[in-house]
């Protein structure tokens, strides 16, 4: 006998456009209410929660409109602001669409559970729409449908959003007592959290050491069987200690999965991407347990319950992020958020208590849709745009650095393939990236590393900084001869390291140093300039040549700028001081980005162009040896 996967496909359909939504909302926050870290992060902050408390408005809200009508209207606000999301270009209209988009799906979730007579359609759509979500954003490479441009996009994006207004309307009158106890409604927000960073997050997969990119594809194809487990917790784990051990250990794991690795210390070690399987089976297994929960039941509770799962999402999502702000430790942040979801799970009964004499195997249509998902994710390159062809310069070593600010332009768009674009017209050997974010929730959940090393043809060398998937990278297309990299002193939000990668050109040596110091100019910033020309002095012993480069946030006559002169650099750029990188627009003003190097390299043709990608301007100079 096969076993039957009762799901609620207007939650299916649902988690999937808010979700979209929050990959929009979330960035936001960081590049338009946080304008460039310039806004204290107990502003972004009450913005966000603004918009999550408000939503505890639809509980009393349903003494005047039933919450099945208040479900349909806000669904269907909640489609409206995603379609107008799309004619978006940035700026404040970007950011009040997605807010308002945000609110109207948080009000359909909460009315969705005041209207909801049992809850195990309802955790198995949460989970299927999770799953859905991530099968969708791997397929996307996570240049979600809102970047893009084109017939394609807007195809995919009306199916989305008429399967959704579809199901809304069509969603069917439950009849009976309610199955569960308001508290387990509070599992929504913490598991969405876990989702986000760990378990359905394919590009954390993908910058684990010694995975192929190809890996989203286990990761969306683990997330559709997952289904199965929600909707039979009882046929899959016989006891709900199970999943919530599996799960506490899994965000343990994935947590605190660090390796040194070729040199380079920090990177996500490669068996957290089996953290990341495990803990999608047993955040599954949780959510299908609570959903069996016996208790007092009342609308309100659950409306109540609901909205304070997704509050805890929110708070303990900016406790997780501003810690880097604060340099305060936040790896206890994921557990926690496991450990609620596996708390409520263990309480659980299990949706399918009453139905167990009906037993059976797994139901054909789950591994069926996960091998769909599979060859929607292998499909990828498919939406890939890799730009014309080119090569690097003929002549000397042309060296480019681009702060490249989470992939997000001034205006709060995603720029990767701009960006991209522009350091291809530089044309050079070796790119230097700052700010780089290879899988953070906070700002989509995407391998930016991968995105712009695909689309320029380069290897990729990652150093990590504030943690696994932030930091700086190097690409080149040059052969890589040594790797190694060093922790600086921390003196800002994300920490600091030195990338130092031997290079071979023309059958000579050159090491390169790449980095992104931290502001403000102070005891620590001058403790990292003493670092770096430490590191420098040590790599140019033996007459080799040193290229010191990136975002090194001082200026020409800081005390930590002279530090770095003191040790035998010199300014490639001086040629067209002062070279002005900060801000991107509308005009800038400070000089933040340098080349410094051995005077045994004669620097030419300097460029600095002026596009809006980033909040900085990207920067290139030529290198030839002295005669």
């Amino acid at each position: 006998m096969r076993t039957s996967i009762r799901v609620r496909l207007d939650v299916l359909a649902g988690v999937v456009v808010l979700v979209d939504v929050l990959r929009v909302f979330l960035p936001s926050l960081i590049t338009l209410v946080g304008s460039a870290g310039e806004t204290p992060a107990e502003v972004m902050g009450a913005y966000a929660l603004s918009w999550f408390v408000a939503a505890f408005l639809a509980v009393p809200l349903v003494r005047l409109v039933p919450a099945r009508r208040l479900a349909v209207g806000a669904g269907v606000l909640l489609v409206a602001a995603r379609a107008v999301l799309q004619f978006t270009d940035g700026g404040d209209g970007q950011l009040y669409t997605a807010s308002l988009g945000l609110l109207a799906g948080l009000v359909w979730l909460v009315a969705t559970a005041m209207d909801a007579r049992t809850a195990g359609p309802v955790t198995t759509g949460l989970v299927a729409g999770l799953a859905a979500a991530t099968t969708l954003h791997a397929t996307l490479e996570g240049i979600d449908l809102v970047w893009r441009d084109g017939p394609v996009a807007w195809v995919v994006l009306a199916a989305c959003l008429a399967f959704f207004a579809v199901a809304l309307v069509r969603r069917p009158a439950e009849d009976g007592e309610s199955a569960g106890a308001p508290r387990i409604w509070l599992l929504a927000g913490p598991a969405l959290l876990v989702w986000g960073i760990s378990t359905g997050n394919a590009a954390h997969a993908q910058a684990s050491a010694g995975w192929p990119a190809e890996v989203a594809v286990l990761i969306a194809a683990v997330g559709v069987l997952s289904v199965a487990v929600a909707a039979r917790p009882r046929f899959w784990t016989r006891h709900p200690a199970v999943p919530a051990l599996a799960l506490v250990a899994s965000a343990a794991v994935f947590t605190f999965g660090r390796a040194t690795v070729d040199g380079v210390h920090g990177v996500s070690a490669w068996w957290t991407v089996l953290a990341q399987v495990l803990g999608q089976l047993a955040l599954a297994g949780c959510a299908g347990w609570a959903s069996g929960t016996a208790g007092p039941d009342r609308a309100a509770r659950r409306g109540l319950a609901m909205a304070g799962g997704m509050l805890v999402f929110v708070l303990l999502l900016f406790a997780y992020y501003s810690a880097y702000d604060l340099g305060v430790p936040n790896r206890w942040v994921p557990i926690t958020a496991a450990a609620c979801v596996a708390v409520l799970g263990w309480a659980g009964t299990g949706a399918d208590a009453r139905d167990e004499a009906a037993g059976g195997g797994l139901d054909l249509r789950v591994p069926a849709a996960a091998v769909v998902a599979a060859l929607l994710v292998a499909a990828v390159p498919l939406w890939r745009d890799s730009g014309p062809r080119w090569r690097p310069v003929d002549d000397g070593l042309r060296i480019a650095a681009y702060n490249v600010r989470m992939g997000y332009g001034m205006n709060g768009t995603m720029t990767v393939t701009r960006q991209a674009a522009a350091l291809r017209a530089l044309r050079p050997h070796v790119v230097v990236l700052g700010e780089v974010d290879r899988a953070w929730l906070l700002n989509g959940g995407r391998d930016q590393l991968r995105l712009i090393a695909d689309r320029l043809g380069m290897r990729a060398v990652w150093a990590p900084a504030g943690d696994e998937v932030w930091g700086d990278a190097l690409l080149t297309d040059l052969p890589v001869t040594s790797v190694r990299n060093r922790p600086l002193v921390k003196g800002g939000p994300t920490g600091a390291q030195a990338l130092e990668v031997g290079l071979r050109k023309d059958g000579r040596d050159i090491t390169v140093i790449a980095t992104h110091t931290q502001p403000p100019e102070d005891w620590k910033s001058l403790a990292q300039a003493e670092q770096l020309a430490g590191i420098a002095r040590a790599a140019a012993q033996g007459g080799r040549p040193v290229v010191l480069t990136g975002d090194l946030n001082l200026q020409p006559g800081d005390r930590a700028w002279e530090v770095l002169l003191g040790a035998g650099l010199t300014d490639a750029m001086a040629s067209v001081r002062p070279a002005l990188t900060f801000p991107a627009l509308p005009k800038s003003t400070k000089q933040l980005d340098h080349v410094l190097v051995t005077p045994d390299l004669v620097p030419s043709d300097p460029a600095i162009p002026d596009v809006p990608h980033s909040d900085h301007r990207p920067i290139a100079v030529t290198l030839a040896p002295r005669s």
